[in-house]
């Protein structure tokens, strides 16, 4: 096997295989047999060990097109006539668990199934033969995103006619130009021009606790703003530097690094922290309070010092387990997130309530940080609907469901009135006192799946010992500190 670097479309490099059907190798596969043609970049002549390899990516091609063949009919077009947004989810959903897959994946691989059944059936025919390796047909989906369907029948005409013996190079090449002809005729979408493409972005999340905000935008107004942060920056690093030499407390100094170190903070840093301190001017516009806190959960044994599990932010991004023990040091606020047999539990509220207090709205969002339809990853602490599983009777709140921690979840607006509209049928299944709950989830007549709830994050032993544990750390904290003021400052001589 080998690996395709990625080109410039920004995709990260995927795995790639070659090979396509040929002549049988002969029995040491060191040699041509005789009478054989020679060998090709499509059959080439491979030692023993690795025919079995050539085979296999010789079939990942023909599973591949086998399943983009049994997926296609599962595409629902946005532009169709007949389309229904909420059966088109549903479907979506039962694909994704189909795939076991995020709704995310499962809509690319859908829309990448349906172009190559209804675009690139003539390529896809050789796909389906072994000739086409997996990846060549993978890169033609990445780089026709954009065409038109006329544009990809053109794409699909010419290179099914190309030789099955090209090496991946020759491959790549041909196919950049002609999609180079093709780019060169066409008129840049308005959505692809440099005004059309402004937007900030939250980019995927890290596993080293990095997070990245890119801004993207005709680049004279990205580079004024780089201008006006740099010179931002630039006085408030000569600020520092003044108040540094008179003695003074140094400005914009958050961390106290600038006055404990004597030295000016970096234009980099100065630049972050101006845009994280910025206040943003929405015209008038009153901005609601956010409904949750931003929430760290850090382990018990790594707030002790005894693992280095990660901490997550909001439940999905991981953080290293040292970055996660500071920011709880930091922390003036702990809440306890506590189990079943804890005096926390919650209860009923009364039939005649309801929405849910926040702590419950806290302890959902704790339980599931995504929505809680099985495949999608929208954040709950974003955008998100508290929902009574069992529907709440509003013109008889004792016969309708009560608004209990059992019977809630938060759900997206999308999955929410899909729910409402029955194309989703949970069902909460009986709970077993100090066990995590399960949900029944059935996409009317396409799927049926048992979520199990998030498990909880402290028992009342663990709690305690914990809270003793951060007394006695933030003890010996102070301690040090006065000792380091002591050696920093010493007491006047008794003389």
């Amino acid at each position: 096997m080998s690996f395709d670097e990625d080109d410039s479309d920004g995709n990260f490099a995927r795995q790639s295989v070659s090979g396509a059907v040929g002549p049988a190798l002969g029995a040491t596969g060191d040699a041509t047999p005789e009478g054989s043609p020679d060998p090709t970049p499509a059959a080439p002549v491979l030692p023993p060990h690795l025919q079995p390899v050539h085979a296999a990516s010789i079939e990942e091609s023909r599973r591949l097109a086998t399943r983009f063949t049994a997926l296609a009919p599962s595409f629902h077009d946005s532009e169709g006539e007949d389309y229904d947004e909420d059966v088109a989810e549903a479907e979506l959903l039962s694909v994704a668990l189909a795939l076991r897959c995020t709704r995310t994946v499962a809509d690319r691989i859908l829309h990448d199934a349906h172009i190559a059944v209804t675009q690139l059936p003539r390529t896809l025919v050789h796909l389906d033969s072994g000739e086409y390796p997996a990846a060549w047909f993978d890169r033609i989906l990445r780089r026709t995103r954009h065409l038109t369907a006329g544009q990809m029948g053109f794409v699909d005409a010419t290179a099914s006619l190309w030789p099955t013996t090209l090496t991946t190079e020759q491959f790549h090449q041909r196919l950049s130009r002609l999609l180079g002809r093709l780019e060169s005729q066409l008129e840049t979408p308005t959505h692809l021009t440099p005004e059309g493409r402004r937007r900030v972005e939250l980019l995927k999340d890290r596993d080293d606790g990095i997070g990245c905000l890119r801004v993207t935008g005709p680049a004279p107004e990205i580079l004024a703003l780089a201008q006006r942060l740099d010179a931002a920056a630039r006085a408030v690093q000569g600020e520092q530097r003044r108040a540094l030499e008179a003695g003074e407390v140094p400005p914009m100094d958050p961390r106290g690094t600038v006055a404990e170190t004597a030295m000016p903070a970096s234009l980099a840093l100065l630049q972050y922290d101006l845009l994280g301190g910025a206040v943003l001017d929405t015209d008038g516009v009153q901005v609601p309070k956010p409904r949750f806190r931003l929430n760290i959960t850090v382990p018990v044994m790594t707030l002790l010092g005894g693992s280095q599990e990660p901490g997550m932010l909001e439940g999905t991004i991981p953080i290293p387990a040292a970055m996660a023990r500071e920011l709880a040091g930091q922390s003036e606020t702990w809440y306890r997130v506590l189990t079943d047999p804890c005096s926390g539990v919650f209860l009923p509220l009364p039939a005649q309530r309801y929405a849910p207090t926040r702590a419950m709205l806290e302890h959902l969002r704790l339980r599931n940080t995504t929505c809680a339809v099985p495949g999608c990853t929208r954040a709950t602490s974003w955008a998100s609907e508290v929902d009574h599983i069992e529907e709440y009777d509003h013109g008889d709140p004792e016969r309708g469901g009560l608004t209990d921690i059992e019977n809630l979840h938060l759900l997206c607006w999308q999955h929410h009135r899909a729910k409402t509209s029955g194309l989703l049928d949970p069902t909460r299944l009986p709970c077993t006192p100090g066990l995590p709950g399960q949900t029944s989830w059935s996409l009317r007549d396409r799927a049926h799946v048992i979520v199990r709830d998030n498990t909880d994050l402290a028992t009342p032993a663990m709690t305690t010992e914990l809270m003793d544990s951060w007394t006695r750390y933030q003890a010996e904290r102070e301690a040090r500190q006065r000792a380091l003021e002591r050696r920093k400052n010493p007491p006047p001589p008794p003389f």
